[in-house]
C-alpha cells in the first residue's frame, strides 16, 4: 500500500520581524527584513536552500525584539 506524502520544498525564505517598541502583538507596528544566503539583510525576498535557511534562523533566534520566520 502506498503512503501519501505532502510535497516537500527544498528552498525557503527567511524573514525577520522587528518590533521597535519591543512589544509583540497584532496591533503593534513592526518592520520586515529579508535575509539572503549569506545571512545578511537584502532588499528583495530571496530563496535560500532549506538547510541553510534553518541555520540562519537558529543563529538569529533569541535576538531581543524580533521574531524569525522560515517560510
Amino acid at each position: 500500500m502506498a503512503s501519501l506524502q505532502a510535497p516537500a520544498c527544498e528552498i525557503r525564505r527567511v524573514i525577520v520581524h522587528f518590533y521597535p517598541d519591543g512589544i509583540k502583538g497584532g496591533a503593534h507596528p513592526f518592520e520586515l527584513q529579508h535575509i539572503g544566503k549569506r545571512g545578511k539583510p537584502v532588499k528583495k525576498m530571496r530563496f535560500v536552500p532549506a538547510q541553510r535557511a534553518h541555520e540562519i534562523a537558529r543563529k538569529l533566534q533569541g535576538t531581543k525584539g524580533c521574531t524569525v520566520s522560515v517560510i
